[in-house]
């Protein structure tokens, strides 16, 4: 197979640690391997200044596009991660698997599976101070994680204790506010994009909290195969059980075994791959695209109860090593590339064309309130999502405010035109003081204040109700705003009626 297999990671300094990679690549039968940065690659003359592996040493190249690009990276910082996005973009570099969302769209994408909605954790988005008030009403403790971050950071615990507010923070050592200072603090949360899940207590048969990291990957048949199982963690007083954050790799049979016993471990075993193979295939099923590889985190109930945590689509691999089993650590670094060598023959690297979206539903019976309902409901689902101007039309990425509002419309069956300006022309405009759930609202932006008529519309949100409107916007992505912010208030044009009785007008 004359191909050449692009390695792609953050600045990749100390090279030896690459080598098993390069190893697993040759197995697959890739003639070349070229290692090189986000920042090494030139779009424009389509070059990537990189490393290649020669003679048993790392030789500086400028190479042509690889055939294959195999995602390693963990990007730390917004500008890495915004140029590795942007070369995932780029329709002349295929990728080996695709990136998952933010966590409350992959959350929504599990949802939408009764079979695997049952063992998710109560999920919440922290949108107003009020939110967060209540599950603590209910819980007394609750975790709030980042919905963008997928690095592990980020993550408190907030505890209500007699007359505090007490905060952990990334695991870290507590501190205390008063009740009085919880909405300041829980609404500087929410302006960041945060989710609310209450803190349930893993430390089942340990003194320590501890879960499960679950990797399943594509073989080189194109199939998922579930590689394997560990246990990861943490410190009796840290509330994080990752590698990263002070837990540790165990091997997880023993681990299990000694907790539950051999019989009931290997029955864990079978449910958790089960479980693990739903979830992949319902993810590629809601984001209509492919994954190489996913790592799920689960913890097990007392009564053997299965809750899905996390799911990742880099798991972290190294932490796999331990030193009783190197077998599913050397196992998850082959399957990878034998899936890679799997779509070099098939030549079906993926590509960034223009997709319809996952589905369509078919709306025909629907009342009206019914269908505003499902098309809000749509829209939530991506709270967060990045901002793009000129997003990809159908594209869940990313979205600029008319292609979301395309995109929420078209799947439940009603097509809009793709800008704003286009959109303002259905419907019947709508006074402020009517607007009801599922009006389009359109503004104007600082470039189009001084124009005219049409032309002075520059943006498009839908309304929710309550002074409160769903848009995608440069500051957050998709996020839920109030009509009567000072800035948005300032550009406000005017409200259009879409949806009636029959349909979209």
């Amino acid at each position: 197979m004359n191909t050449t297999l692009g390695l792609m990671s953050a600045k990749p300094g100390g090279r030896s640690r690459f080598l098993p990679y390069v190893e697993a690549a040759s197995e697959a039968g890739f003639k070349r391997v070229i290692l090189f940065a986000p920042e090494d690659v030139d779009l424009t003359r389509r070059k990537i200044t990189g490393y290649a592996y020669q003679k048993h040493k790392w030789v500086r190249t400028v190479q042509r596009f690889p055939d294959l690009i195999y995602d390693i990276g963990h990007y730390r910082t917004t500008r890495s991660y915004q140029q590795a996005e942007e070369i995932k973009s780029f329709g002349r570099l295929p990728f080996v698997g695709d990136w998952l969302g933010n966590r409350w769209v992959v959350y929504q994408g599990l949802k939408a599976s009764p079979e695997i909605a049952e063992h998710l954790v109560e999920t919440k988005l922290l949108i107003r101070a009020a939110d967060g008030i209540s599950m603590l009403e209910r819980h007394k403790s609750v975790m709030l994680k980042p919905v963008s971050s997928d690095s592990g950071t980020g993550i408190n615990r907030i505890t209500h204790r007699k007359d505090m507010l007490i905060i952990e923070e990334n695991g870290g050592a507590c501190r205390s506010i008063p009740i009085e200072a919880a909405g300041k603090y829980l609404d500087q949360l929410a302006a960041k994009g945060y989710l609310m899940q209450p803190a349930l207590d893993w430390r089942i048969n340990s003194r320590n909290p501890w879960n499960c990291r679950a990797l399943i990957q594509k073989d080189g048949l194109g199939s998922w195969s579930f590689t394997g199982l560990f246990v990861q963690e943490g410190q009796t007083s840290r509330l994080r059980t990752h590698p990263e954050h002070g837990g540790q790799t165990v091997e997880a049979y023993p681990f299990l075994a000694k907790r539950f016993g051999e019989e009931e471990t290997m029955r864990l075993h079978a449910r958790v791959g089960d479980l693990t193979q739903r979830i992949a295939e319902q993810l590629e099923l809601y984001y209509n695209r492919s994954f190489a590889e996913l790592g799920v985190d689960l913890a097990i109930g007392e009564d053997r109860s299965l809750h899905i945590l996390e799911v990742n689509h880099k798991p972290g691999k190294p932490f796999m090593r331990t030193e009783r089993d190197l077998e599913l650590y050397e196992k998850s670094i082959r399957m990878p590339f034998q899936y890679a060598a799997y779509l070099a023959h098939r030549q079906a690297a993926a590509t960034t064309a223009a997709a319809a979206p996952p589905w369509t539903r078919d709306t025909s019976t629907c009342s009206r309130a019914e269908l505003i309902e499902q098309i809000v409901q749509d829209g939530m689902a991506f709270y967060r999502t990045p901002y793009r101007f000129g997003a990809v039309p159908w594209s869940i990425d990313a979205f600029d405010c008319s292609s979301f509002m395309q995109f929420i419309f078209a799947r439940n069956g009603l097509l809009l035109p793709r800008t704003s300006r286009q959109q303002s022309l259905l419907g019947y405009d709508v006074a402020r003081k009517n607007l009801e759930r599922g009006d389009l609202l359109f503004f104007s932006v600082h470039s189009r204040m001084h124009k005219r008529g049409l032309e002075r519309i520059g943006h498009v949100g839908i309304y929710l109700g309550d002074g409160r409107f769903l848009h995608s916007c440069k500051a957050g992505g998709v996020v839920v705003t109030e009509l009567s912010d000072p800035f948005w208030n300032r550009l406000y044009i005017k409200g259009r009626r879409v949806i009636e009785e029959d349909g979209c007008s």
